[in-house]
């Protein structure tokens, strides 16, 4: 962003945390018990830090600072390209017999996983799976992939397939999307399963769980759930206990 002083405003291809036209030289006057917006000086638009400054270096508060680095996750398709320093070291790993980790490119597991929501089953999806409107506006759960590794995997728009890790099995519908598309990492192609992870085995709305699948990992400041990013194998068909 950059302050345009022919039109006295911000322009750029973000937005400022402040008014638009606040020039970067404003100072608030202290003297009047300036609040809010006013408080808020021309040169520190970043309201969500203490100081409003943009920081590259953070001296204390975080346990994996004290500067920016790129780790791959703790489960992750390819080595990691950039360094040595495969995933975080300080990362949140859960030590328990039923979260065994795939090592990094485990060729057992080549495929990046994500996790995500859907608009009709919104938060964690029981209070609308179990409401026959909502739930008919999506009604079971399913594994969306790009056209390019269904043609891989011989795998149609609407088959039953197999998403597994070292934790479980999931059994859903494939969705052949174009929204999915391969990833060129480090010379290779990878791609990308996207599972919904709202759906349960109760309401109108039914489907396997995702979360049976994910790593317990969590980020190092506040152990949030690395539930975003895993690897996992498919394949088309039925879990081997259904058939």
């Amino acid at each position: 962003m950059s302050w345009d002083p022919a039109h006295g405003e911000w322009v750029g291809p973000d937005v400022v945390d402040f008014e638009r036209k606040k020039p970067p030289d404003y100072q608030p006057d202290w003297s009047k018990n300036p609040e809010g917006m006013e408080a808020l000086g021309g040169d520190c638009p970043f309201i969500m830090i203490a100081d409003g400054k943009v920081s590259l270096f953070t001296p204390s508060g975080l346990k994996d600072a004290p500067v920016p680095a790129h780790y791959e996750p703790v489960e992750s398709p390819v080595e990691n390209p950039l360094y040595r320093q495969q995933s975080s070291p300080v990362a949140k790993i859960w030590e328990r017999p039923d979260n065994r980790l795939h090592a990094p490119a485990d060729p057992r597991f080549p495929y990046a996983l994500t996790t995500y929501r859907l608009t009709e089953h919104y938060a964690g999806g029981i209070p609308t799976r179990s409401v026959p409107v909502t739930a008919e506006l999506q009604p079971e759960a399913f594994a969306e992939i790009s056209p390019e590794l269904a043609e891989l995997l011989g795998i149609r728009n609407l088959d039953w397939v197999t998403v597994s890790t070292l934790r479980g099995e999931v059994e859903v519908k494939a969705l052949v999307t174009e929204r999915v598309r391969p990833f060129r990492l480090d010379g290779q192609t990878v791609h990308e399963v996207g599972l919904v992870w709202h759906f349960g085995w109760e309401g109108f709305a039914r489907g396997d769980i995702a979360n049976i699948l994910s790593a317990v990992v969590g980020d190092p400041n506040t152990s949030i759930h690395e539930g975003k990013a895993f690897t996992c194998n498919l394949r088309r068909g039925r879990r081997e206990a259904m058939r």
